[in-house]
């Protein structure tokens, strides 16, 4: 009778055990996901400004998207790659004035994931969100609950420092 009893003891602790790191396991793959936002509300560049970005990324056709990166970043190596391979590899630094650190074309019809060497951490852009938005902006958010934040827009921010 005290082997079943130590066995059933035994059985309920090791499933009490395996419940809790499947809901910690759940709870980190929660905290990894970026903080989305939807925006034109900001102050947007001439169009002088946003023509002569567009031509120089070779972005004016509505498959492709702008994303640009902009605070927090410090020199981190930063890929950005889709199905048909990666397309950006750099060391992105934010310049504390404009609060840009770099302007990328990606087509818009495919996935695309951003990683950060540093951090380890990576997001994907979904196609069917970049269809819609010409702009995409990614900030880093070191030490925060996500590690980005994306937002969607149709507006240019000034890109420049006036």
């Amino acid at each position: 009778m005290k082997k079943l009893f130590l066995i059933i003891l035994t059985a309920s602790f090791l499933v009490m055990c395996k419940s809790a790191k499947t809901a910690a396991a759940s709870e980190e793959k929660e905290v990894k996901r970026p903080e989305v936002q939807y925006r034109d509300d900001f102050r947007s560049a001439t169009d002088r400004e946003k023509n002569a970005l567009l031509k120089k990324l070779n972005a004016t056709d509505s498959r492709y998207s702008v994303l640009v990166f902009t605070q927090n970043y410090k020199g981190e190596r930063i890929t950005a790659s889709n199905a048909k391979g990666r397309f950006y590899s750099g060391y992105a630094i934010s310049n504390l004035k404009t609060g840009i650190a770099e302007r990328i074309r990606i087509d818009n019809s495919l996935d695309t994931t951003v990683h950060d060497k540093s951090d380890n951490h990576e997001i994907v852009i979904e196609a069917k969100e970049a269809q819609k938005h010409k702009y995409i902006y990614v900030m880093k958010n070191p030490g925060g609950k996500n590690p980005f934040t994306v937002t969607y827009s149709n507006t240019l921010r000034p890109l420049e420092d006036k």
